[in-house]
Order: C-alpha cells, then sequence, then structure tokens
C-alpha cells in the first residue's frame, strides 16, 4: 500500500472517528424541556386544566431515560438532567403555579441566583433548573395549580 493511500485511510478513519464521537455527544445532551398548559373554560363558569409537552427535541428519545412508556406527552411529562431547566407556560396572562405535594421531594433550585419560586410571571411562564447532582435520578410528582380550577397532577422525569 502506497503512502498516500495509507494517508487517504488514516485520515477518513479518523473523521469517522470524531464525527461519530461529536454526534453521539449531540443526540445525548438534553435541551430544556417545555411544557404547555392549556385551560378550558366549561359551562356554567368551570374549567379544566390540562398539561401538555410541546418541543422539537423530546428528551425522553434519549436512551438514558429510556423511553416514554411511564411519561406521557399528553399529562405533561418531561424527561431532563440534573442542572437543566424545564419551563411553562400558560396561555395569555393567567396565572399558576407549581406545588410538589404528591410525596416527591423538589428537585429545583430553590436559593441563588437560579432560585425556582414556582409561581408564573405576568406573561404566564415559569422557568425552573433542576439541582445539581445532589438530585437522584427517578419521578417527581407535581401539581399544576390554576386559579378557580381543580389542579392536575404532572411529574418530572430525572435521568
Amino acid at each position: 500500500m502506497g503512502f498516500f493511500k495509507k494517508l487517504k485511510l488514516v485520515t477518513v478513519v479518523l473523521l469517522f472517528a470524531v464525527t461519530s464521537g461529536f454526534s453521539t455527544t449531540i443526540l445525548a445532551e438534553a435541551v430544556e424541556q417545555k411544557v404547555r398548559i392549556e385551560v378550558s373554560k366549561l359551562d356554567g363558569g368551570d374549567c379544566t386544566v390540562q398539561a401538555v409537552f410541546k418541543g422539537d427535541h423530546d428528551n425522553c428519545t434519549n436512551d438514558n431515560a429510556k423511553g416514554r412508556a411511564d411519561c406521557s406527552k399528553d399529562v405533561g411529562c418531561v424527561c431532563t438532567r440534573q442542572e437543566k431547566h424545564v419551563s411553562w407556560q400558560i396561555d395569555g396572562n393567567q396565572s399558576f403555579s407549581i406545588v410538589f405535594d404528591q410525596g416527591s421531594p423538589n428537585p429545583f433550585v430553590t436559593k441563588g441566583s437560579n432560585e425556582c419560586n414556582f409561581k408564573s410571571n405576568k406573561k404566564g411562564k415559569l422557568r425552573c433548573r433542576v439541582k445539581g447532582k445532589d438530585v437522584p435520578k427517578g419521578d417527581y410528582k407535581y401539581s399544576i395549580v390554576v386559579p378557580e380550577c381543580p389542579a392536575i397532577e404532572s411529574h418530572i422525569k430525572i435521568y
């Protein structure tokens, strides 16, 4: 085998190795997950609340998250990792809050510059950062509370 053929072969192998390692890293990276909160007004003044996962990138499809079998998009369940953000948004200027009253501990940062206050802002948005390595992997159940509507339950899967 000539020198140039060996050089070409080595270059192709190196390029393949670098590209493969780079694309695996991108695919494994968790991105911020968004939950859309939808409120429907019913006859008689009652209302219903529904939380739905919305986004182009679903972290639950990541191999480490092990799929959506126990994390339905239809109840607003999202998958994320430690030190990543989760955001919630409701239509209009409606307010809502997140309450960890389902027996799960709070996995979000509660002190410092990334503090999560669990209440939406004036634009109907809330963004919280998951704590670091002290947060165990698992399922974290919480309630979404919209004034004048029954609270609903959703959960976050941290992998």
